[in-house]
Formats: C-alpha cells, structure tokens, sequence
C-alpha cells in the first residue's frame, strides 16, 4: 500500500515565472499589478485539481535580513537585485492566499524555502510519509531520499525519483550538494573549481563520491581516464580550500525549528477570508467558481 503523500511546493519558483509570463495588464481591485498572483494561483488550482492532495504546504523566501548562509559567506547572493516592490506586494498576496485557501505556508527570516522545504520533508519522512518536492530547482533534488519520494518540476511535466534523479542529473541525490559545490552555483554566487562543469564533476564523484573524498585523493584525479583530467587535478588543488565551504552553502538543511509543530493537512477553503481575496484581486465569478468545484 503506497505511503501517504506530502506535496511541498517551492513557490518563489512559480511565482518569477508567472512574473514574466503573464500579462502586465493584469491587475487587482486597487489598479496594482497582479499577475504574478494570478499566475501562481493557476498554478496551485491545476495541481490541487490533479492530485486531490490531503497534505500540501508552500514555502516562500523572504529578504532574509538574518541569513544563516550570508553569515557564513557574506558574498552569497550578491549579485542579485532586490526584487521589485510591486513583485513583494505580489509575493505577500500570494501568501494571503494560500492562508485562504486553507494550505501551510512558511517563511523564515533566517533560512530559506529550500530549508523549509528539506526540514519539512525530514519531519514528514520520520512520520512514515511521502514527500513530492514540487520544483524546477535541481538543488531540490538531494532531498529525494525515500523509496517513493519524488521531484516534480510541474510546467515541463517531469517527475524523477531516486534513481531518477541519478540518471537525469548524473548523481545520486545525496550528492547533489557535492556536485554544486565542484561546479559553483552562479546564480547564488557560490564559487566552485573554474573549469569543471556538471559532466566533469560527476566522473568524479562516481569515483569519490563525496568533496571530502574528492580532496583526500586530488593527487589521484589526474589518473582518471577522461580527457583534461590532469588539468582539473591542478584546478582542484589551487581552489580546494574552499570546498568545505561551498559544500555546506549547498546543502539543504533539514533541522530547523519551527514556532510550532506543522500542520500541512489540507481543509479545504476558508470561505470568509477567500472572498476577501476574490475582492482584492478581481477574480471573476467563474474564477472563484471552480475552486469550489474541486
């Protein structure tokens, strides 16, 4: 009998990409900008509609004014804009409306929806759960560590499970943290080896499959039978002392402590504070309709 199933949604994801995807021209009751709304919203109906889920939480990211990985590298991100003020008017509305609709949502100053999400996933994992970690992040992926668990990058249609993950990204989910640690992430500004890309680093992780490793046996990697491998060895050695670093900027946490214990249950619709959503944003009758036909 398969177990009960949690699905953890990544939402800053879908709300960027309803940002730039839908229409400008879309706006709430006040004339502000409501598009990203819209879009996520759709976003959340489809799923819901798909899977009838009984567990469901969404985690956000917010400016995280006490970051627990800008304390460790203070450079982490930053070379990032700040989001536009109208996109966190958007992102708050978002949040009030998954408070409407009766589904667990979680920010952090301190940590981000990533953390959230791996902390959740954890909890629900010891509890004898499933979890579907609903994202196109591939960092994500690590946390696919159950015999059913899944990753779901939901707009592409593309479900992976552990071995999946292996086959699609070239590891094994618990070395998704190593690989981005030999790679860099540019988009986090996490600094990696210069010149050893996804491929490279997954050769070597197939022979020590963890940075540790990978710098216990630097002196080794030129012996490997691909091609530069002497000149990724010389790599290795010049930048390796900040591994240990990257390593740990690009693994999920899974422990971190919540006010109280969640609660990711799905209810079903809070009808007072759903209409009041319905007002602000302008949706239309049919609109408000068919979330109520779900």
């Amino acid at each position: 009998m398969p177990l009960p199933r949690a699905y953890l949604i990544d939402s800053s994801i879908y709300i960027f990409r309803a940002w730039y995807v839908y229409d400008e021209s879309i706006t709430d009751s006040k004339g502000d900008p409501s598009n990203a709304v819209f879009g996520f919203c759709d976003f959340l109906y489809q799923l819901i509609r798909q899977k009838k889920p009984e567990y469901i939480a969404c985690a956000f990211d917010s400016s995280q004014k006490e970051s627990y990985r800008k304390e460790l590298y203070p450079e982490y991100k930053a070379n990032r804009d700040p989001a536009p003020e109208e996109l966190k008017i958007q992102f708050r509305h978002c949040r009030d409306f998954c408070q409407a609709l009766g589904i667990a949502n979680f920010v952090s100053e301190r940590f981000e929806a990533d953390d959230i999400i791996g902390s959740l996933a954890h909890r629900l994992r010891e509890q004898g759960m499933a979890v579907t970690i609903v994202s196109a992040d591939k960092d994500l992926a690590q946390l696919i560590l159950g015999e059913e668990d899944a990753w779901w990058d939901f707009a592409r249609g593309k479900v992976l499970n552990h071995k999946g993950v292996e086959q699609h990204f070239g590891v094994r989910p618990e070395q998704i943290a190593d690989m981005l640690a030999l790679t860099g992430d540019k988009i986090d500004n996490i600094p990696g080896i210069p010149g050893v890309g996804t491929t490279t680093a997954s050769r070597i992780l197939k022979k020590y499959p963890t940075v540790e490793e990978v710098v216990e046996n630097v002196d080794q990697i030129a012996d490997m039978k691909f091609r530069g491998s002497s000149r990724v060895q010389a790599l290795i050695n010049k930048h390796k002392e900040m591994l240990p670093l990257s390593k740990l900027l690009t693994t999920i946490v899974t422990d971190m402590e919540f006010e109280e214990e969640p609660d990711i249950s799905w209810n079903g619709i809070d009808d007072d504070a759903f209409n009041q959503m319905s007002d602000l944003l302008a949706l239309s009758e049919a609109m408000q309709k068919r979330w109520f036909e779900l």
